[in-house]
């Protein structure tokens, strides 16, 4: 029986090289510990000319790497051999099967793309490649006057992006597709009830009402809070003057807020330090379907972390603001896998935008769910021990699911060494001047 790996990496290296790739997937690891579970591809325009976007997908986070067509026609060489057991590839022409037997012998199955489809004139430029800038790939298109996006100035009145705003107005359509993907995990059968926790602005509070009543035509009701009075009243002038059902906006703070009923959904975007534990907390008591959060100024560990510890990652005040940022940010996403949540940490947009660019997705597990236990009181001792070997005591979030009675209470650990607030180099610990975004 012939085998067709070599007529398979010829067709998605020319593909890539020549012209043509619209998307591939790799997916069927062979090696079963093999940490990234599927691999999908698209070509990107970017600053630096066309790219492919590889998306890596393991079972907790979603990675991207943009390749030129060598580097990506070299890529897709090496998952063919030996890394990946299926593989889909689609261009202009067509659309190609592949999967590897148990024998490790490739099968290959080509279909040609309706006559419709194809560019049967070959003068004719080639099919435009997808952009991160072209509208027709978000959910929200630049081109189409979009009310709230006109009101707050990132659109003009024919639809187009300001260019100043062009930035917002990816941020603000990223955001929707992560919502966007979990809708399925949303109650169906009754008005949606969200809260946006810390919603500033409310660039994204306006989003997902528009996403939600304009798009997917789904009933809901929307909080937005803040603490700020100021950016509250321009938020409810804007609300008021488009005329927008169901949303309203609060004053106060996450940790007092009252919800009337069970919140489905709960949103919080760069809620500084703590507040961000604060409003996790309140969405696992209330039980919510769904969570996005983006943490923010995560200054909680560093305060406490002994300049000795994990020398010499604690000895400078850069690495030691990020080692603190990485360490609170995976104890969030455990504690949360430990409350019966599904949890991944994604990259939220791009880092040449913000550091702050880690989104924490949660969706809570069925009753009964295969493995639930198991993933549950893995992730809490995961949380434990790390906290021993780092010899600090829970922080917020994990003392606020003690407090609630969602977690057991842990051992006590021994007290760490005071602060000096100095670091070896006699330097003050450096100020995080991203605490105001």
């Amino acid at each position: 029986m012939p085998d067709h790996s070599k007529e398979l990496v010829r067709l998605l290296c020319r593909s890539v090289l020549s012209g043509g790739f619209q998307r591939a997937v790799f997916s069927g690891p062979r090696i079963a510990t093999e940490s990234i579970r599927r691999v999908d591809v698209r070509p990107v325009e970017i600053r630096d000319g066309l790219r492919f976007q590889f998306s890596l997908q393991t079972e907790t986070q979603q990675t991207h790497r943009n390749l030129d067509a060598r580097a990506a026609a070299a890529e897709f060489t090496r998952l063919c051999h030996g890394v990946y057991r299926n593989v889909r590839l689609v261009t202009d022409a067509a659309t190609s099967e592949a999967r590897e037997s148990g024998k490790g012998v490739w099968f290959l199955k080509t279909t040609k793309a309706p006559a419709a489809s194809l560019n049967l004139d070959e003068n004719l430029s080639a099919p435009e490649l997808e952009s991160h800038n072209r509208a027709r790939n978000y959910l929200i298109p630049e081109g189409l006057p979009c009310p709230f996006l006109m009101h707050t100035g990132i659109m003009s009145r024919d639809g187009n992006v300001r260019a100043n705003h062009a930035r917002k107005f990816r941020q603000i359509n990223r955001f929707l597709e992560f919502i966007h993907d979990i809708v399925d995990a949303l109650p169906s059968d009754r008005p949606l009830r969200i809260v946006d926790f810390g919603c500033g602005k409310s660039y994204l509070t306006f989003a997902t009402h528009y996403l939600f009543s304009s798009i997917l035509k789904r009933e809901c009701q929307i909080v937005g809070l803040d603490r700020r009075t100021d950016v509250i009243e321009t938020c409810r002038k804007i609300a008021t003057s488009l005329a927008l059902q169901n949303l309203e906006f609060q004053v106060g703070d996450i940790a007092g807020f009252l919800a009337p009923d069970p919140v489905d959904l709960m949103i919080s975007l760069h809620a500084c330090n703590t507040a961000t534990d604060d409003a996790i907390a309140q969405a696992i008591q209330w039980g919510s379907s769904a969570i996005l959060a983006v943490p923010c100024c995560q200054h909680e560990l560093n305060e406490v972390l002994a300049v000795t510890a994990l020398s010499p990652i604690t000895t400078y005040g850069i690495t030691k603001d990020r080692f603190a940022a990485i360490v609170t940010d995976t104890m969030r996403a455990s504690l949360l896998t430990a409350s019966g949540y599904q949890t991944q940490v994604l990259e939220f947009i791009e880092t040449e935008h913000t550091p702050k660019n880690l989104l924490i997705r949660a969706i809570k597990r069925r009753a009964g769910s295969g493995g639930a236990k198991a993933a549950s009181d893995k992730a809490l001792t995961d949380v434990r021990q790390l906290r021993s070997q780092l010899q600090i005591q829970p922080l917020t979030l994990e003392r606020r699911l003690c407090e609630l009675g969602v977690l057991a209470p842990p051992e006590k650990l021994p007290s760490p060494p005071p602060s000096t607030g100095q670091l070896d180099d006699g330097s003050p610990p450096s100020q995080d001047w991203d605490a105001a975004s």
